[in-house]
């Protein structure tokens, strides 16, 4: 019985400095694969999320569009804007956007449409719905809370609310 202890205790001495090194083994592979990726991340802050369009003023004319029963949203993360209409009534547009200080840059516009391929706009016919004027818009970022957000082009001022 004396022997099968000594034995036990000279195995047990034995594995755990192997457990040690597959151990310090396996957190440093971890550790050599976490440095080598480059997670590219949001930098937008308050201004990624969902965003209800609420009203559309126009600068010329001093009207306002109250969105009265329409349900259109800015969606927005990190580089990508998707114009929504959630009634389905007007279709869905993808645009690339930079943020630069206080001014939201938006270009690229196509009609969204995953079954076929995604077709680039050559009209602002669909963006007017949303607000965008042009097929490569400059917005100033006006306000932007945690909760509401008034972008002003040349020719409008819309005011969201986040969802």
């Amino acid at each position: 019985m004396k022997g099968k202890t000594n034995n036990m205790t000279q195995n047990a001495k034995i594995r755990r400095p192997m457990g040690l090194l597959q151990f310090v083994g396996m957190a440093l592979m971890v550790l050599a694969l976490l440095g080598s990726c480059e997670l590219e991340t949001s930098r937008n802050k308050k201004l990624d999320g969902y965003w209800r369009l609420q009203q559309i003023d126009s600068i010329g004319t001093g009207g306002v569009n109250t969105m009265q029963g329409k349900r259109l949203f800015w969606a927005i993360q990190h580089k990508l804007l998707e114009l929504r209409d959630v009634d389905g009534k007007i279709s869905k547009c993808l645009l690339r956007f930079e943020r630069q200080g206080d001014s939201l840059l938006l270009s690229e516009p196509y009609l969204y449409d995953r079954e076929n391929g995604d077709k680039p706009l050559e009209n602002t016919e669909i963006l007017l719905h949303y607000g965008v004027n042009s097929l490569n818009e400059h917005f100033k970022i006006d306000n932007l809370t945690t909760s509401r957000m008034v972008l002003s082009s040349r020719k409008c001022r819309l005011h969201f609310v986040k969802f």
